[in-house]
């Protein structure tokens, strides 16, 4: 009998059109891992003067899955799609030709319901696989600096299901990846004015959003694990390590006066079309922030540096308080 190599584990993904019920899997992503893993909840019983647990008794079971990687603008889509809420997309022309690019446009709404995607992830080989479905991205945070830029999170899904046979033939993208030279980070006054003033000194730097999702238990014997997933109050935050100069020192009055600024991270990478209109790969995250956790001064390669945190907060004249924008030559999920 072949072993389970762990260097074969190929993981594929599915787009389900309705949360819950497993499909095919026709994607294989090459830039962001996901890692199905079994989790379950016990009860422990232990009789009245016996030393030892008479039973571990089953209650919840499901499926978390860590996402880690990089961030790639062609696959991009599949993760705020999810992390997010289902995008507008809009194919780019340059007034008459099709320009092979799209834009995807993903917001959160601040309050009223979103609409995530979810998806069936499989795991294995020819060996033996595995597979959870309803698996939604409930948490992703983005680093960044001019040596790498990386993508870690976590999925949540329903139980896995053991001892499946792999879809066959799930296609990849092409790979364009967003490297460190393709960012920039700007900090404004106004959400109209996204994008024009540009930090010169970060150094490093993070943005994410967690908590989501929960998933929703009902007594129902037909129902292996959670039958939906909801949204819970999530966490919006990013962090900027600048130089602590007058611009890197700005956040102090800011945090003083409780003062919303507006906040892009963007990469533009490589490009897509040239003609009546220049098209490139890109990301473009902007969050309404205010500062919530300054830190200590240090010192970064010789430079003296300070760290700001900043939550997300929903900004009444933007009506939102997170955007992402991508613009790649992805079509559809």
């Amino acid at each position: 009998m072949p072993e389970r190599s762990s260097m074969t584990q190929g993981v594929f993904l599915g787009v389900e059109s309705t949360p819950g019920p497993a499909v095919t899997a026709t994607r294989k992503l090459g830039s962001v891992g996901f890692s199905p893993g079994v989790k379950a909840e016990f009860t422990e019983q232990r009789p009245m003067g016996q030393k030892w647990l008479n039973a571990a008794l089953l209650g919840k079971e499901w499926s978390e899955s860590a996402i880690e990687g990089a961030p790639c603008y062609t696959e991009l889509p599949y993760v705020f799609a999810s992390l997010l809420s289902a995008p507008t997309i809009t194919p780019i022309t340059d007034g008459v030709t099709p320009t092979g690019g799209s834009t995807w446009v993903f917001t959160s709404n601040s309050s009223g319901d979103d609409a995530p995607k979810t998806y069936t992830v499989e795991q294995g080989s020819s060996v033996r696989a595995h597979r959870a479905a309803n698996v939604i991205i409930n948490e992703l945070t983005m680093a960044f600096s001019r040596e790498e830029v990386t993508l870690e999170g976590a999925a949540l899904g329903q139980a896995i299901e053991d001892g499946i046979t792999l879809s066959g033939s799930p296609t990849m993208l092409p790979q364009v990846m967003a490297l460190p030279k393709h960012f920039s980070v700007y900090l404004d006054t106004t959400a109209a004015g996204l994008g024009t003033t540009k930090l010169t000194r970060v150094l490093s730097g993070e943005i994410g959003i967690s908590d989501r999702y929960g998933p929703l238990w009902v007594v129902d014997a037909a129902k292996p694990s959670f039958v939906t997933t909801i949204e819970t109050a999530p966490t919006g935050s990013a962090k900027l390590l600048m130089e602590a100069d007058a611009q890197g020192m700005a956040p102090l009055v800011q945090m003083r006066g409780a003062t919303t600024k507006f906040l892009r991270i963007e990469a533009v990478g490589q490009n897509i079309y040239t003609g009546g209109v220049t098209v490139d790969h890109r990301l473009r995250w902007d969050a309404a922030v205010q500062v919530n956790e300054p830190s200590e001064f240090s010192d970064e390669d010789g430079v003296y540096a300070m760290e700001w945190g900043f939550s997300f907060v929903h900004d009444p004249t933007w009506g939102k308080a997170v955007s992402v924008e991508v613009v790649t030559t992805t079509s559809a999920l």
